[in-house]
């Protein structure tokens, strides 16, 4: 990995002249996101430099935060073509899509000497796969009963949004069948200190494990229930993707005190500082 945590490629942002710092006050409802919009657009592809950036402008820092004393905000960090190859190590985009194409084209070895050829690339995958560790820096800091979300600058982003999001959380959930891990982009919408709402859409595979719990927990709790939530409780697949309270005409037949228990286990990485995420 080329950056240990977020301080160091914001160092190496600093270095290579691809970082500006703000240090007057700004409000993160509807400023700094105004801001980040008229930056990112300072040229278009092939368009030359302006003010010593090129097209897509500066990764921003943001010092100054508007009743959140010693926040700060990085933003647009990768809003530029030369960033995401710093951040990927390459000189070109198009190694990385070369890389993946050679795992994907992977055929099986027809002898000893296409085995050994092969060794190389398994050392590599070999490293890819998860590893289970008792430390790391998202456990220097735990917060239980403490934590608020209300405690981070969140963005409110345009002038419509419903509210404040998380727009770059690495959403992590597990197949309740399989125990498979999956990571995906999804907004979040802060409702409180202590609650969001994800924005997924229903063929998003984050969402499929959401109805999968919903499934197994109403499964659980049948008994007595009204016949269309039984059927829809048995389906495992719905190619139309419509979730069970859906099939069950929005869950109207079923009593507030039997609706379906159930956990469903997420992290959330935000952005790219791994020393910060949450989990329920």
């Amino acid at each position: 990995m080329a950056y240990d945590d977020l301080r160091s490629w914001i160092a190496a942002l600093d270095r290579a002249g691809e970082l500006k710092k703000i240090s007057a006050e700004v409000d993160p409802i509807l400023e700094i996101t105004e801001i980040t919009d008229r930056v990112s657009k300072m040229g278009g592809a092939g368009a030359p430099a302006r003010g010593g950036h090129a097209p897509g402008g500066p990764a921003l820092l943001f010092q100054n935060i508007k009743a959140y004393p010693g926040s700060q905000v990085l933003i647009n960090q990768f809003g530029s073509a030369r960033r995401m190859k710093m951040a990927l190590e390459v000189d070109s985009l198009d190694e990385v899509a070369e890389r993946i194409r050679a795992f994907m084209d992977v055929k099986s070895p027809q002898g000893f000497l296409d085995k050994v050829k092969m060794l190389p690339m398994l050392a590599e995958m070999g490293r890819f796969f998860p590893k289970t560790v008792s430390s790391g820096p998202c456990k220097e800091v735990i917060k239980r009963d403490t934590f608020s979300l209300l405690d981070f600058p969140i963005l409110q982003c345009w002038p419509k949004d419903a509210g404040r999001f998380i727009t770059l959380p690495c959403v992590i959930t597990r197949d309740p069948n399989t125990g498979k891990r999956n990571v995906g982009c999804y907004r979040m919408q802060v409702y409180d200190a202590r609650s969001t709402g994800m924005h997924w859409q229903r063929q998003k595979i984050g969402a499929e494990h959401y109805r999968e719990m919903l499934r197994r927990a109403a499964a659980q709790s049948m008994e007595g229930q009204p016949p269309s939530a039984v059927e829809a409780s048995k389906a495992r697949q719905f190619s139309s993707g419509v979730d069970i309270m859906a099939r069950t005409s929005g869950g109207s037949q079923m009593p507030e005190a039997a609706l379906p228990p159930g956990k469903m286990e997420v992290a959330v990485a935000i952005g790219t500082d791994p020393a910060l995420a949450f989990s329920s």
